[in-house]
C-alpha cells in the first residue's frame, strides 16, 4: 500500500472493521448470524423494548435498514416485536430466549478481545483512540444534519 492510501484515516477505519468483522463472524456463525446482526442484539439484549427508531439511532444505520435486519432476525427467531401501548406506530423489540441465553455465553468472547487490545495499546492512548474516534462520527454526524 502506498503512503498516501496508509494515512488515510477513512481507510484505515475501514480495513481495521473488515479484519475485525471477519473475527467476529468466526464466533457469531455457529449463531448463524453476522457481526452487524450480533450488534443488533446486543443492544436489544441491553435495551429490551427498545424501539426500531431507538436502534436506528444507536447504530447509526437508516430506520430502513434496520427494518430490514429485524425482519430477518426475526424470522431466523432470534427476537420479536410487539406492539407499543405508548404508540400504535411503533414496536417495541425484544430477544427470544435462547438469544438471551446465547448474547450471554458469546459476550464474554467479546470482552476478552477487548481487554487484550487494552494490553496491547497504551491506556492514555487507549482513550484518545476512542476520543478521536467519536471525533470523527461526530464530524460524520454532523454534515448529515
Amino acid at each position: 500500500m502506498n503512503k498516501e492510501l496508509e494515512h488515510c484515516v477513512g481507510l484505515q477505519i475501514k480495513l481495521t472493521h473488515n479484519i475485525m468483522s471477519i473475527e467476529h463472524n468466526k464466533y457469531l456463525k455457529d449463531f448463524g448470524i453476522s457481526s452487524e446482526q450480533g450488534l443488533l442484539l446486543k443492544v436489544v439484549y441491553e435495551f429490551p423494548g427498545c424501539t426500531q427508531t431507538q436502534l436506528s439511532e444507536a447504530l447509526h444505520k437508516d430506520k430502513t435498514t434496520i427494518t430490514r435486519m429485524i425482519d430477518t432476525l426475526e424470522k431466523k427467531g432470534k427476537l420479536y416485536r410487539e406492539s407499543s401501548s405508548e404508540d400504535r406506530r411503533a414496536f417495541k423489540i425484544y430477544v427470544t430466549k435462547e438469544t438471551r441465553q446465547k448474547v450471554e455465553e458469546i459476550s464474554p468472547i467479546f470482552e476478552k478481545r477487548n481487554e487484550e487490545l487494552k494490553k496491547i495499546i497504551d491506556p492514555q492512548e487507549y482513550e484518545i483512540t476512542l476520543k478521536v474516534l467519536n471525533q470523527i462520527k461526530e464530524y460524520y454526524r454532523g454534515l448529515n444534519r
